[in-house]
């Protein structure tokens, strides 16, 4: 990134006397393997140091817990929610291939897949929650359904702080859900589509199997791959989605932590940010060989 890192930290106003200091503080003078040497040791103790302009002085791991958590609970939920139905959608459109339903099916999922992420998430707010007002407009907890004027979170009981959070993901998880699942839908139709063409489906129909057999025992086995690759892969593009859906909503996770990291040009908390989206990735793909092993045993030789 370009400019002085030492001035990006505290600020543009602060004296050279100043800035040497922070430099020497965080060994920004040092050789570039020094540094990294540096960077490697605090990482493995998971010190990622301190915030800049954003939250000054505040260290970046007690930032990073609450974060973690309410973006895990988003992404989890959403795409959980959005592989089920993307696979089942697509294996619809798929089994009838070809027919009006799958049109329609494929025109659903093709809809959200070019559509924005920032705007239909614009769009629910401004209808669910501006509009109507059923539904908060920002956060990721506060206020509960039945009583808007309770918002201090601490002093809920633990079923309200459930509601609470559940109220303030409606909104979002729909959003982000609706966005990823076209993909999957999408992968699985063509998916599906080719494997139900191979010759062994048609020999499962000679023996006389039924439809629902050869769709479950041969079919869906094999058109799993594909989606499985597609899932590891964009990861790192559904991390980035949470980025538009919680700036939309204003929710508390780590896709507004780094937009606003951003802002800031608070380096040593996108350092850690980029960090965990990269684990993140690595983790996803290690989860899609071992669900391979199970999908195609042929992977486990």
């Amino acid at each position: 990134m370009p400019g002085d890192p030492a001035r990006a930290f505290i600020g543009r106003g602060i004296s050279e006397e100043m800035a040497d200091a922070i430099r020497d503080r965080f060994h920004l003078n040092d050789p570039l393997h020094v540094q990294f040497g540096y960077y490697i040791w605090d990482t493995l103790h998971l010190d990622f140091g301190i915030t800049g302009s954003l939250n000054a002085g505040t260290p970046i791991i007690e930032l990073l817990g609450p974060r973690i958590f309410n973006t895990v609970v988003l992404v989890g939920i959403g795409t959980v929610l959005a592989i089920i139905i993307g696979i089942m959608l697509g294996r619809f459109a798929a089994w009838r291939r070809g027919k009006p339903a799958d049109t329609v099916g494929m025109a659903f999922a093709l809809t959200f897949y070019s559509m924005p992420t920032f705007l239909f998430a614009l769009f629910l707010m401004f209808l669910f929650a501006g509009g109507l007002g059923w539904f908060p407009i920002r956060g990721a907890y506060g206020e509960l359904p039945w009583d808007t004027t309770v918002t201090d979170y601490r002093f809920m009981t633990l079923f309200e702080k459930i509601v609470s959070r559940g109220y303030h993901l409606v909104l979002p998880v729909t959003a982000f859900t609706l966005e990823i699942m076209a993909e999957f839908a999408l992968i699985m139709r063509n998916s599906l589509t080719d494997v139900l063409t191979e010759d062994y489906i048609t020999t499962a129909r000679a023996k006389g199997l039924s439809n629902k057999h050869i769709l479950r025992d041969h079919a869906m086995k094999n058109a799993l791959l594909p989606v499985v690759t597609v899932m590891a892969i964009s990861i790192g593009w559904i991390l980035g989605g949470t980025i538009m859906v919680e700036m939309v909503f204003s929710y508390e996770g780590l896709g507004k932590l780094t937009w606003d990291a951003v802002g800031a040009r608070d380096m040593p908390l996108l350092q850690a940010l980029f960090l965990i989206m990269s684990v993140a990735v690595l983790i996803a793909n290690l989860v899609a060989d071992i669900i391979y092993t199970r999908l195609d045993p042929r992977v486990k030789i």
